[in-house]
């Protein structure tokens, strides 16, 4: 057993994959805040309510007045700064902790999604994701010709809180509202009338049912193609 962790532990592949992770995540993280200010929810949220939600044991967590802004922009940096493997390390914890206090401050803004970055972004602090086209790394042409090699382990953990999450969602829409009543996508999906093209396919029944089928679907399927490796191309 100890052999078997230990030669797992010693196994490597490309550092390319976890640096386009890391730029993808980054840049999303980038959008997402300068999507959150643009639409004045800053204010509307946290900074004009009187009262907020805070959870069990994290009361002394509350928007920080007019500071509050400087708190979103620390977080945006932080997240532009991991996209381009500028100070990752530093960058990485910054968002961390920045990201989370965001959502401790108000539990009725609360999204699973935004715990799922919280502990995503915790996990990103243990991973060289800048080992490879970062400006941390960068040593002229030779880190685009050539990706170092980074410990299997470290994309395998990412693989595995994907794994779990989209599992989970997956069996979580096996129930008869879903599946038999389409619902809330029934609900949700009307909604979408002012799409471009799509509008009025948005109307249709038979949509809300195909989207939630193939949602549960998807949602299960992820693990396993995430563990599927194409030939020709290793770990990438």
């Amino acid at each position: 057993m100890k052999k078997t962790i230990q030669s797992y532990l010693d196994k490597s592949s490309s550092a390319a994959p976890l640096a386009v992770f890391r730029i993808g995540f980054g840049v999303m993280m980038t959008y997402s805040i300068i999507r959150f200010a643009a639409h004045g929810w800053i204010n509307s949220l946290y900074i004009e309510p009187q009262l907020h939600f805070s959870y069990f044991g994290f009361g002394w967590a509350k928007p920080l007045g007019t500071f509050t802004y400087l708190l979103f922009a620390i977080c945006g940096l932080a997240a532009f700064f991991i996209s381009i493997g500028f100070k990752y390390r530093l960058s990485i914890i910054l968002f961390f902790l920045s990201f989370t206090y965001i959502e401790l401050m108000d539990k009725a803004t609360y999204l699973n999604h935004y715990y799922f970055i919280s502990i995503l972004s915790f996990l990103m602090i243990f991973l060289p994701a800048n080992r490879y086209f970062s400006i941390d790394n960068y040593q002229g042409d030779r880190t685009i010709l050539k990706a170092p090699t980074i410990p299997n382990w470290t994309i395998d953990s990412i693989k595995l809180l994907l794994s779990i999450v989209y599992f989970y969602a997956g069996l979580a829409k096996i129930n008869s509202d879903w599946l038999l009543k389409a619902m809330p996508l029934k609900i949700w999906l009307p909604s979408k009338y002012d799409l471009p093209f799509l509008g009025n396919l948005m109307q249709q029944e038979w949509v809300h049912y195909a989207f939630s089928w193939t949602g549960m679907l998807y949602d299960l399927l992820i693990p396993f193609l995430l563990l599927y490796k194409k030939r020709g191309f290793g770990h990438l």
